[in-house]
Formats: C-alpha cells, sequence, structure tokens
C-alpha cells in the first residue's frame, strides 16, 4: 500500500503544482497550497483513509491516471483555464474539447455546473460498482489496496451517466420533458448540450 500511495501522492502533488505554476489569483493559490499541504502531511493506515482527502482533487488525478491507461489524449488544464471552469482537454483526431470534471452529485452542485455559459462538466463516479459482499469502495481506495483502476468499468460508469445526462438536458430542451424532479436542467440551453455532446463522443472515440 505505501508504494501505491507514494506513486499517487506523486501525481497529486505533481498536478497541485502544474495549476499552482499557471495561475496567479490569490484565492486560487491559497485552495490549492491548503490541499497540498493536507496531501503532503497525509500517510494512510488503510485503504479506506484515503477518502478523507479533498474528494476533487482526487478525482481529477485518478481520472487523468485512467485516462493515460487507456491511452486518451486527456491533458490537465492550466490554473487560469481551471479558474475560468476547464480541468482537462481531450483531444482525439483533430478535435479538441475543454470540460470540467466533479463528484459532487448533489443538487445544489449540478445547478451550479450545469447551465449555459459554462463548459461541460463530466459527472466522476466515487465508487466502484458493488461487489459480491455489497460493499462498494472508492476507485481511490482500490488504487491505495491494488495499484491499479477498473478502467473498462470505470469509462463505462462516467459514459453510461453522462449519457443519461446528456438525454435528460436534450429532452427538457426540446421537449419542456422533466425526467428528474431533483434535478434542475433548466439553466442548460443549446451550447451546453452541444459542448457536453462533443466531449462524450471524443471520450467513446478514443475506445475505437
Amino acid at each position: 500500500m505505501n508504494e501505491n500511495w507514494g506513486f499517487l501522492k506523486e501525481q497529486l502533488l505533481s498536478l497541485i503544482d502544474y495549476r499552482l505554476s499557471s495561475s496567479s489569483a490569490r484565492w486560487y493559490q491559497e485552495q490549492y497550497m491548503y490541499n497540498k499541504l493536507e496531501i503532503d502531511g497525509f500517510t494512510p493506515h488503510y485503504p479506506s483513509d484515503i477518502n478523507g482527502l479533498p474528494k476533487g482533487i482526487v478525482a481529477e488525478t485518478l481520472f487523468l491516471q485512467a485516462s493515460r491507461l487507456t491511452q486518451r489524449e486527456c491533458f490537465p488544464c492550466l490554473g487560469q483555464e481551471d479558474i475560468m471552469g476547464a480541468d482537462f482537454r481531450i483531444t482525439y483526431g483533430k478535435q479538441t474539447r475543454f470540460f470540467d470534471v466533479t463528484v459532487n452529485f448533489s443538487e445544489r452542485g449540478f445547478k451550479k455546473k450545469v447551465r449555459e455559459g459554462r463548459f461541460p462538466s463530466l459527472f466522476l463516479p466515487w465508487k466502484e460498482e458493488e461487489n459480491n459482499n455489497g460493499y462498494k469502495r472508492s476507485y481511490a481506495e482500490r488504487y491505495l489496496r491494488t495499484g491499479t483502476i477498473n478502467t473498462e468499468e470505470y469509462f463505462a460508469n462516467i459514459i453510461s451517466s453522462n449519457y443519461k445526462i446528456l438525454d435528460r438536458l436534450k429532452r427538457f430542451f426540446w421537449k419542456g420533458q422533466i425526467s428528474d424532479v431533483d434535478f434542475d436542467y433548466s439553466r442548460a440551453g443549446i451550447q451546453y448540450i452541444k459542448s457536453l455532446e462533443g466531449v462524450l463522443r471524443l471520450l467513446r472515440g478514443c475506445e475505437n
């Protein structure tokens, strides 16, 4: 476990340093410096301990690592671009798309992220599918335990869940249909829908 944490820690700090070096906004610097100090001083005793770290940066690092493992041309955005709402850019063929990622599936988080004028958000799964004992561990926990990511399941979950969101956005925009009363789909317009569709198309295209 220590070896796996050592590698993941290195990747986490590398991403943070990249973002810090490419933005001069004070509030942004303070936020990432706090995350850096917390990660730098963290020592897990059990794989599940990693669930206590800031989920945002851990999820971004796992997504980046999973993308590399599957030869997806996905790259972290600069700190200045992150401030504007873009965490990553993905390239496939001659196309490039910028997008945000999040593990926040709350109603408030959804309302903040999914709206016209923003980069499209990919909602990332935090936990794996249930195992035979009914236990759902996080992808980060699995990585600490085994040093691996179940990339097939991981990207299948990302693509499936985000296509469901895209379908509901389209249904509301074109037909006024409300498929999920717990979330507000009314704030996204045609540009957001087209941008999300483009990101998902590139994400799937990399599988071919």
